[in-house]
């Protein structure tokens, strides 16, 4: 990421140079020996600041010379920023939240204390993420030393980390949150809405700036500079404060509209190779718009947590167990289901570890897509699922989502941006012990060289292509001895329904030597779950087997001509 100088002179001066130099003390964290409150050392500044210390523009007033004080500590992983590493646990009870401005201040400041201290503030919501907080401690050793029921217990024990507060107005002016979290981060300041005012006063903080006026408009010609240029977010104002907590650790320019020119600027002032977070308002335009630009996306809007999940640093890749051995070919057709949205880092928090709850789980193979990403942004959770996949005859197995490293379409990109696209993947899944990608795009399924970057890679050894709105037939193409293998059917509410899967499959080709031997069934996360899978298997014929991703392209390999 890029590294932003924590002393900014005043704008006019920045534009004809200006000698600043950096000057932070590291934050660290102490346990007291009689309770359970973090306490804060400061270790003495190594260097001085020179010039004026005030950023000035048209309506800002930022005095960052406290700015100081503070160090930002966060790592990049693979692609990604990961929190200062964990060194204790501390819970805020998602379900005490009295106010959606009191989970906005809470995220706000999570993320800061996640960026310079190795303590980590978990907002637990009950279901999949109290298995993650219990994870972290069973798993990695980390207890949790204290929990929380309000925000102002929770910032008089970390206020420390924060040098003030930046004002919104959630009810006057809804744009005022993304306005806030476009800055906080750089700032080192909690989000504070005008109906909390009183308590961040209280707790003796400052107000660093009122935004409860303006729009995103404003802040990107006012105060983009002060955000990531390697990293956005396309988050709604009324999302308070899942993704948010990540957004202040990594200083992201925060934004949410129509796609339009507008946003197409905000995409174009980001680096090459950029990665837009969140989640926009219409799916094809938004993707197909980032691709055009090179951005990677990563759908994470109700994703919680990520500055704590990210703190976890394996020294070594993550490891499947449920890897297929070699399979003798029968006289059969072959399927395989993947569950669909892996590339969802919202999804593989929540709903994908309830599918693992799901009765059905355990009677037949399956695949879930999941986000190589996620080895950056929350490992333990990859780990859990890999120790907690079924690795018997059955097989829960782990593909990568689509388009392998984040939502993109791959077509749509510049073929140098593809490289670097490839090259990034191929390490994440070489990390996260992933063979096939996915890919979403539109009538590419025939572009071999597209495909052929990806299959270039030593790492990618299959895709499975899925067409977005368009219909494909089980095409098999080859690069070399590695397959494109498009999408057959759905299992999707409203498209085809199980009793039209059942007779779609049982209908199908048996010869294991063609591409109709075989179809790959993409099942609607959102619309299905395995118990209706199950419905499908168990109304197959004899000759019709269900087998694992990793089986289906060997069996494909070994035995269809090409």
């Amino acid at each position: 990421m890029k590294q932003f100088l924590l002393v900014l002179c005043a704008l006019a001066v920045i534009l004809t140079g200006c000698s600043v130099k950096q000057d932070m003390k590291v934050k660290t964290v102490e346990q007291t020996d009689n309770n359970m409150e973090p306490t804060i050392t400061n270790t003495e500044p190594t260097e001085t600041v020179s010039e004026d210390n005030t950023a000035t523009d048209e309506g800002v007033n930022m005095n960052v010379a406290d700015l100081s004080e503070f160090k930002d500590q966060t790592q990049k992983g693979v692609a990604l920023m990961k929190g200062m590493p964990m060194e204790k646990l501390y819970v805020f009870k998602g379900s005490s939240f009295t106010s959606d401005a009191e989970k906005v201040l809470v995220a706000s400041l999570q993320g800061l204390v996640s960026k310079s201290s190795g303590n980590k503030i978990y907002i637990d919501e009950g279901g999949p993420s109290t298995v993650w907080k219990n994870y972290l401690t069973s798993e990695y050793g980390f207890p949790v030393e204290k929990e929380y029921t309000n925000a102002k217990a929770l910032l008089a024990d970390f206020k420390d980390y924060v040098r003030g507060y930046i004002l919104i107005d959630m009810a006057g002016n809804a744009n005022s949150i993304n306005v806030a979290s476009s800055i906080n981060g750089y700032n080192y300041a909690i989000i504070v809405d005008k109906s909390m005012e009183t308590l961040a006063k209280d707790a003796g903080l400052s107000m660093i700036m009122d935004v409860s006026d303006k729009d995103e408009a404003w802040a990107f010609d006012n105060v983009k500079q002060y955000s990531s240029s390697d990293y956005a977010a396309e988050l709604s104002p009324s999302v308070f404060y899942h993704l948010r907590d990540y957004i202040s650790m990594t200083n992201q320019f925060t934004f949410y509209g129509d796609i339009n020119n507008w946003r197409r600027n905000v995409l174009k002032s980001l680096n090459p190779n950029a990665t837009l977070f969140g989640y926009g308002k219409e799916e094809f335009d938004m993707i197909n718009m980032a691709s055009q630009q090179g951005v990677t996306s990563i759908p994470s809007d109700m994703a919680p947590n990520l500055s704590v999940l990210s703190s976890i640093y394996p020294v070594t890749p993550i490891l499947q167990k449920a890897h297929s051995e070699k399979k003798e070919v029968e006289k059969k057709h072959y399927v395989t289901f993947v569950i669909s949205d892996g590339d969802n880092v919202a999804f593989d928090l929540w709903t994908l570890q309830n599918y693992f709850n799901d009765p059905a789980r355990g009677k037949f193979d399956v695949g879930y897509g999941i986000s190589p990403s996620i080895y950056d942004l929350a490992p333990s959770v990859l780990q859990w699922y890999y120790e907690n996949a079924n690795t018997g005859e059955v097989k829960d197995q782990f593909i990568a989502g689509p388009s392998g490293t984040g939502y993109t379409f791959p077509s749509k990109m510049s073929s140098e941006e593809l490289d670097s696209y490839v090259a990034r993947q191929n390490e994440y899944m070489e990390k996260a012990d992933l063979g096939i990608t996915e890919v979403l795009d539109q009538g590419a399924v025939n572009d071999m060289p597209v495909w052929s970057k990806f299959l270039n890679q030593p790492n990618i050894d299959a895709i499975f292509y899925f067409g977005y709105g368009e219909t494909t037939q089980g095409e098999i193409n080859w690069q070399g001895d590695k397959p494109v293998i498009a999408q057959s059917n759905v299992l999707w509410e409203g498209l085809t329904e199980e009793d039209e899967l059942i007779k779609f499959l049982n209908d199908a080709k048996v010869d294991p030597t063609s591409n109709e031997g075989y179809s790959l069934i993409l099942v609607h996360c959102w619309t299905k779950s395995l118990s209706d899978v199950a419905t499908v298997v168990n109304g197959l014929n004899d000759n019709v087997e269900v087998v694992a991703p990793e089986e289906f392209v060997q069996l494909i390999k070994d035995n269809v001509k090409h």
